[in-house]
């Protein structure tokens, strides 16, 4: 007779989820934010425990299967549009086959029972977060020249100038890598209708669109309002444009996922970034 640790399992699968969930999303360059995957983790380790429920065994059929692993792909990455869904579950359930095979197989090692393909492996802690590390260097390695971009966050971000303050919602992107020639400092970017409620009355005046096409002459009116020393202009390179200038600025405080950036500098996008973000930032 086989005993089932049921909080042993919920864990095991919890860990197990949220860790190709992850992959998912890097793999498929799409931002994310922990406490959804947490959910979709939470909800496919509840599948897990469903399946070895007395009378519950018919979970286990590929229907089931599959319906679990679109629905934790929804509560993830409900956000996306259809077609960029049906590809983040098509990710997701390609890492859970890899997956798998390495789970079962230690499974057979161990000699492990299994309920429709889910193996229960009764093991101590350190085993069990041992197991989900291997697994998921093992999907990172096997899917590493998949993904067209680099890892991708949504999460807030703070700025403060004297006693304005912003507070608005930013992707952390790995692949976002400006910095300032001069002091290498790293260069957020901000949308100019946030940049709006952060700058004094007076600098505000001047991002309106046509004048920032054209920071140099921005920059120069900004000297004239006594704030030469607190902009500068930041060379940068993107997708149409060879060698570009934005106009920065460097605030008293600017903080991502509660945690501040000393020397961070803001540089005032031109044009809107992705709907529903308002600021770019770098993983570090």
């Amino acid at each position: 007779m086989t005993v089932i640790y049921i909080d042993s399992l919920a864990l095991l699968n919890f860990i197990v989820n949220y860790l190709l969930l992850l992959a998912t999303a890097r793999v498929g360059g799409m931002g994310f934010r922990r406490p959804r995957l947490a959910a979709a983790a939470l909800f496919g380790a509840g599948y897990a425990v469903a399946v070895w429920m007395p009378g519950l065994a018919f979970l286990s059929g590929l229907f089931w299967k599959a319906l679990s692993c679109a629905a934790m792909t929804f509560i993830a990455f409900g956000g996306a549009r259809i077609p960029r869904l049906i590809r983040l579950c098509l990710l997701f359930a390609a890492a859970s086959f890899l997956l798998g095979g390495v789970v079962l197989a230690l499974g057979m090692i161990a000699g492990a029972p299994s309920s429709g393909g889910i193996p229960y492996m009764p093991v101590d802690f350190k085993t069990l977060f041992l197991t989900a590390g291997l697994s998921y260097a093992a999907l990172t390695l096997a899917f590493k020249h998949m993904g067209r971009h680099g890892a991708r966050e949504i999460t807030e971000v703070r700025a403060a100038w004297e006693t304005r303050q912003v507070r608005v919602r930013a992707l952390l992107d790995s692949g976002h890598t400006l910095t300032d020639p001069i002091s290498g400092a790293e260069v957020l970017i901000l949308d100019a209708s946030a940049a709006l409620t952060l700058l004094p009355p007076r600098a505000a005046a001047l991002l309106d669109p046509p004048l920032l096409r054209d920071p140099a002459g921005v920059m120069e009116l900004m000297g004239t309002l006594g704030f030469g020393t607190r902009f500068r202009l930041v060379p940068f390179r993107a997708v149409g444009v060879d060698c570009g200038f934005l106009l920065a600025f460097r605030p008293d405080r600017v903080s991502v996922r509660g945690k501040d950036r000393a020397g961070c500098l803001i540089g005032i996008s031109p044009t809107p970034l992705a709907e529903g973000i308002d600021a770019l930032a770098s993983t570090l």
